[in-house]
């Protein structure tokens, strides 16, 4: 099978099985798989797909190969789970996508004590077999710190995980429960409070908190998780959100989106598409930004809705169309892409398919939620606006930016201005549109509206965002030996494989040859690739396959089998061997001994 669109260094990690006797225990074959994707994604160069694409193949029996092309991967990782009381059983193998052949799989036997070290020591040995195969990839000293070693409090994080992503009401109110019973456990637990953080600001678009309540409780968790880690990314991303959408404070915002950056959270995510679009006006950079999170999570609904949701405040009306159409593909009962695609047809002018779109979404939530005031808007489009002016006047709002905007777009300059002061004082998550959003060019030039927006202290509109990339990422190096160096070690690989005969070991790996050469790995790895032009294995399987065909047109040798030939040149696997072989001869083993001795 031919890959189209495959990153060659990329992997998917299938959600693992939970082999446990209880069916609760899912949460925790969940968290496993999810801490394997944090840590793979640590490492540059290499594509992760992100967990929700992942995850929306589990339980499922399809194909791996049809899996790894639908996320343009060359490589997938499963394995299951068994815990029991305080001990852990895991299973892990890696299949190369294209011709399903398992190369690499692992059993671990440990104690719940050993949880941390577990997940390190499986995350590098499988980014160790991707580089080994697939090419150069610098891999950090560790993927994983132990946040705590309160391990039933980690536990309560990974099932708060576990309903946090779930995203409605009860698991959100679950969510918070069981993360503030952790923090309460392990007090210096970071990520504990991190999370808790996170799911105060969900409560807030949920309605279980006012909006100034949820946003006090998110920074007071991210402050105090950042203080036990000031590297903690989900505790700077929280405060990012804070600051933009509660405090209203832009630099400090983007100080704090930069800083979870440099701590680890991908420079493709949500916020600043948001940030891109309501403070800095590039909508073009917010495109390829949402563009840029569908390649690591492209069966994720959300991801083509955020794509949608940005085409849709740049005004691209028959893009957004089609990226919410795409979310309605992956997952038809998605109420947020229903509405928001029926919203975009009233802009369009298609105002039966609006209605059919947002009549659907009412449907969902029992005609309840915001998609009552996109059906408004539809109306106003139609030029109903006595009758939208009527429903306004007779409807009690949450938010005061809802009528605000309703009254903007009816052109009621003076209902509209006295909301928006409200939603002003209420700290509305919606007075960040202010600069930009179209729904309130009816206002603008009034003396009311200025007043309201001066009190914003927008930055200058520019085109010049070169502030917003995140401050001393240093990139990867282009060279990791000095080049006076590079012969001498060139050298000693030579000396090793000719003299040594060290490719006939069959446990042979970059690590232990680098071990060797007292070379670091990475510059190990960096030198086959930049100066041989071949990843690990390609250049050791090269020396084995050489040796077995001098083994193999030896008479002395007639009484052993090619398969046991193989093992003596240092192949450890028999569908590696008939693989490399076909792949280098264009033929099997034994159709070219055969050819080689008629």
């Amino acid at each position: 099978m031919k890959l189209e669109h495959t990153s060659h260094k990329s992997i998917a990690v299938l959600p693992f099985v939970n082999m446990s006797t209880d069916p609760d225990n899912e949460y925790f074959s969940d968290g496993i798989t999810e801490e394997i994707i944090n840590a793979l994604t640590k490492i540059r160069g290499l594509k992760v797909i992100a967990r929700t694409s992942s995850f929306a193949f589990k339980n499922t029996n399809i194909d791996i190969r049809t899996i790894a092309e639908k996320l343009g991967v060359t490589t997938i990782l499963e394995g299951s789970v068994r815990k029991v009381q305080n001990r852990v059983r895991i299973t892990a193998q890696l299949i190369n996508a294209e011709d399903g052949v398992h190369f690499w799989s692992k059993n671990y036997d440990r104690e719940m004590e050993d949880i941390f070290a577990l997940q390190d020591e499986i995350s590098e040995l499988i980014a160790d077999q991707i580089r080994e195969n697939y090419g150069h990839l610098e891999i950090p000293a560790s993927l994983h710190h132990i946040p705590t070693k309160n391990i039933e409090a980690y536990e309560l994080v990974l099932k708060g995980n576990y309903y946090l992503k779930r995203k409605d009401f009860s698991d959100i109110k679950r969510a918070l429960h069981l993360f503030t019973n952790a923090t309460q456990l392990a007090p210096t637990y970071s990520e504990a409070y991190s999370a808790l953080g996170e799911a105060y600001l969900h409560a807030a678009g949920f309605g279980m908190l006012s909006t100034t309540e949820a946003h006090k409780r998110a920074r007071q968790a991210a402050e105090k998780a950042i203080e036990l880690n000031s590297k903690n990314a989900q505790g700077h991303k929280v405060l990012a959100y804070v600051k933009l959408f509660y405090d209203w404070d832009w630099e400090a915002a983007l100080e704090a989106y930069n800083n979870a950056v440099q701590s680890g959270l991908p420079n493709q995510n949500e916020f600043i598409t948001y940030y891109y679009i309501f403070i800095e006006e590039d909508f073009e950079r917010a495109i390829q930004v949402t563009e840029q999170i569908i390649e690591t999570d492209p069966i994720h609904a959300i991801s083509h809705w955020q794509l949608g949701l940005t085409y849709y405040f740049c005004r691209k009306f028959e893009q957004a169309i089609t990226a919410f159409s795409a979310a309605l593909e992956i997952d038809p009962q998605f109420g947020e892409a229903l509405r928001f695609r029926g919203l975009v047809w009233g802009y369009l002018g298609k105002y039966k398919e609006a209605f059919a779109d947002i009549n659907q979404a009412l449907e969902l939530t029992n005609g309840q939620g915001i998609a009552n005031l996109d059906m408004l808007v539809v109306k106003i489009l139609m030029g109903k606006k006595t009758e939208v002016y009527n429903t306004v006047k007779e409807t009690e709002y949450i938010d005061s930016s809802d009528p605000a905007f309703l009254y903007s777009l009816l052109d009621k300059s003076e209902e509209a201005i006295y909301w928006l002061e409200k939603a002003y004082e209420e700290r509305s998550v919606m007075m960040v549109t202010l600069k930009n959003f179209w729904v309130w060019d009816n206002l603008r030039k009034l003396p009311s509206f200025k007043v309201i927006y001066d009190k914003m202290h927008f930055p200058p509109s520019t085109k010049d965002t070169s502030a917003l990339s995140p401050v001393n990422i240093k990139p990867i190096s282009n060279s990791l030996l000095r080049e006076e160096d590079v012969p001498t070690y060139l050298n000693q690989l030579d000396y090793l494989i000719t003299e040594d005969k060290i490719h006939e070991d069959p446990a042979l790996s970059l690590r232990l040859l680098a071990d060797k050469m007292k070379l670091h790995p990475n510059k190990l790895s960096w030198l086959l690739n930049e100066h041989i032009g071949k990843n690990f294995n390609e250049y050791v399987n090269a020396f084995r396959l050489e040796a077995f065909k001098q083994k193999a047109l030896d008479p002395g040798n007639s009484h052993l089998t090619l398969l046991g030939l193989a093992y003596e040149s240092g192949f450890n696997s028999k569908t590696v061997f008939n693989a490399f072989f076909k792949k280098t001869e264009g033929t099997t083993p034994s159709n070219w001994v055969k050819k080689q001795t008629s």
